[in-house]
């Protein structure tokens, strides 16, 4: 194997991460990235508090419009830094908490949380309520390329 098979092997084997710049939201649907080029596994999507919100709002996540949590669950713990995993399957998320386990017990009992294989399409949160103008989120994601070409952006 040559080096730039070498290079390309370790691309897709290696963990990726991206992170969204922390935004307001109004009450919508917002595409906060995409998935072009070709597959990925989502291994983990963390919702992140950059400020202490004020207003109580809740959201759910799909990946090209396929749920990856059962519902709606509050983000506002009120503390910055504050986290919502979502479940990547139909199952709910987790509370706003400054820490999570994460598969959590229903997660290893019924196999959710332990990734989403998707195509090309758009990861978008919706915002069921308005976020205060000087609130902040950001959307965190863990992923595997599945080819040379697949990236999140």
């Amino acid at each position: 194997m040559g080096l730039n098979s070498k290079i390309n092997s370790l691309a897709t084997r290696n963990d990726n991460v991206i992170s969204s710049t922390p935004a307001f939201y109004a009450a919508a649907a917002a595409t906060i990235f995409s998935i072009t080029g070709g597959p990925v596994w989502i291994k983990l999507l963390v919702e992140y508090l950059d400020t202490a919100m004020t207003n109580a709002t809740t959201t759910t996540i799909t990946v090209g419009g396929v749920a990856c949590d059962a519902g709606a669950v509050a983000i506002n713990a009120g503390a910055i830094g504050s986290i919502v995993v979502s479940p990547l399957s139909a199952n709910a998320k987790d509370a706003s908490a400054l820490a999570a386990q994460w598969p959590d017990a229903t997660g290893v009992a019924t196999q959710g949380g332990f990734g989403m294989i998707a195509g090309l399409g758009d990861i978008v949160v919706t915002f069921a309520t308005v976020m205060a103008a000087a609130d902040r989120y950001s959307l965190h994601i863990v992923y595997q390329k599945l080819s040379n070409a697949s990236r999140i952006s």
